[in-house]
């Protein structure tokens, strides 16, 4: 085996040029990219600011007598009605949503004003408020005869605006919690288990899990450019077996009865070397200039690289693959194309063309199985968790896509009587 590597590694050395690119190309690439998205994603806590009008065509207090009302003319004994009562009391809509509106964690980006229709309706065509929110007449008194009478009876708060935007979604988000709230705490009521409280209403803010790190767009750009790089180290190998094959030197090597699992010992062993040796290159480059990973701790740092052995081995089995098939085949351009189609998608479903956060689930869960989508998703929890107990199960996914692939070249092998 040790002379199949040494011989592959004098074959990765004679073609100097290609070497370098595959080195330096990646951490080029990151820094180019860090650059030209710097501060397009970084996080600004108030990033969002909403004007916002209030069209108030409701009247609390009138809502609330006729309520009282209502009833009074109910068939119950004192006692329910006064329960009746000092429920509606403590949940009237109308209040509790002016309460929430004028919270003090949201003044700092929330910009409302009183106006009427006209008003509301004149300042949002012209550009002067993102959105106006109109309270329906009746609203406090239709809202409690649903809640505590359980009446068949509809209360609309409406949102106008111009355009659909990212303070428009802030807003109906905000509402639908309001109202939910509401609902839920209504329902617990009717159902006697409610500690007689407020409704647990949106905060407003930016809530941080303290025990947890960011992941970063630069720390994606690292993994994702490094990985996929890799992926094309695979097919590198593979591709220069050609020259084995053209020049015979693989035929003398199989006639001389030399064991196929040496020969992809050696292929995948100078994988492994040339894969391991860029991808920290890359990582201590971009650490050195751009800071990439701040948590500089001896454990951080240990399970990067543990991850990263385990990711460059399953990189090493796909060259073994790779190189196994470039044998097998007559047309090797086909085989490159194959190759290329292979990482391609891999890359794609993978994450290391861009993010799959905004993709439908079932390519999220289709990029896991990939090994360059793996580690994406097993570095993001050990960038924010650090636990060891976290990465076994993926790491041994990643072993276990070794063995097969390794097991797969084996079988495909070609042998000294098809020669």
């Amino acid at each position: 085996m040790w002379s199949f590597f040494k011989k592959d590694l004098i074959v990765f050395w004679r073609d100097r040029k290609g070497f370098l690119l595959s080195l330096f190309l990646p951490i080029v690439l990151i820094v180019v990219l860090n650059f030209a998205y710097a501060g397009l994603f970084t996080s600004d806590d108030h990033s969002v600011n909403i004007r916002l009008g209030i069209v108030q065509e409701d009247d609390p207090v009138s809502d609330m007598q006729e309520f009282e009302a209502l009833v009074e003319e109910m068939e119950l004994m004192e006692e329910e009605k006064d329960e009746l009562l000092q429920q509606a009391a403590i949940h009237e809509p109308g209040t509790v949503l002016y309460h929430m509106l004028h919270r003090p964690e949201f003044k700092d980006w929330l910009d409302m004003r009183e106006l009427s229709m006209e008003e509301a309706v004149s300042q949002v065509e012209e550009g002067k408020l993102d959105a106006y929110m109109r309270i329906p007449a009746r609203f406090t008194l239709d809202v409690l005869r649903a809640g505590v009478l359980g009446d068949e009876v509809g209360a609309l708060i409406s949102i106008h605006a111009e355009e659909y935007s990212t303070e428009v979604q802030t807003l109906q988000e905000m509402i639908n919690q309001f109202v939910n709230s509401l609902n839920f705490q209504f329902a617990l009521e009717n159902t006697n288990e409610s500690n007689g409280g407020e409704p647990v209403l949106p905060i407003g803010g930016v809530e941080r899990i303290e025990s947890s790190e960011a992941y970063t767009m630069a720390q994606y750009f690292t993994i994702a450019v490094a990985t996929l790089f890799s992926l094309f180290i695979a097919q590198t190998v593979a591709m220069k077996t050609v020259t084995e094959k053209r020049e015979r030197v693989f035929n003398r090597i199989v006639l001389s009865n030399s064991s196929p699992f040496a020969f992809l010992m050696g292929k995948m062993a100078s994988t492994f070397c040339f894969c391991w040796f860029q991808i920290m290159l890359t990582l201590m480059v971009t650490q050195l200039f751009l800071n990439i990973f701040p948590d500089h701790s001896i454990q951080f740092w240990s399970g990067l690289v543990l991850i990263i052995s385990v990711f460059v081995l399953t990189v090493s089995g796909l060259s073994a693959l790779f190189t196994t098939i470039t044998l097998r085949l007559q047309n090797l351009n086909a085989a490159n194309g194959i190759f290329s189609l292979i990482i391609m998608l891999m890359g794609l479903l993978g994450g290391s063309f861009f993010p799959l956060q905004g993709l439908p689930v079932v390519f999220q869960k289709m990029g896991d199985w990939t090994p360059n989508g793996l580690i994406q998703t097993v570095l993001i929890d050990w960038i924010q968790n650090r636990m060891y107990s976290n990465l076994l199960m993926p790491l041994l996914v990643l072993v276990l896509f070794f063995s097969i692939v390794l097991a797969v070249s084996l079988v495909l092998f070609p042998r000294r009587e098809s020669l």
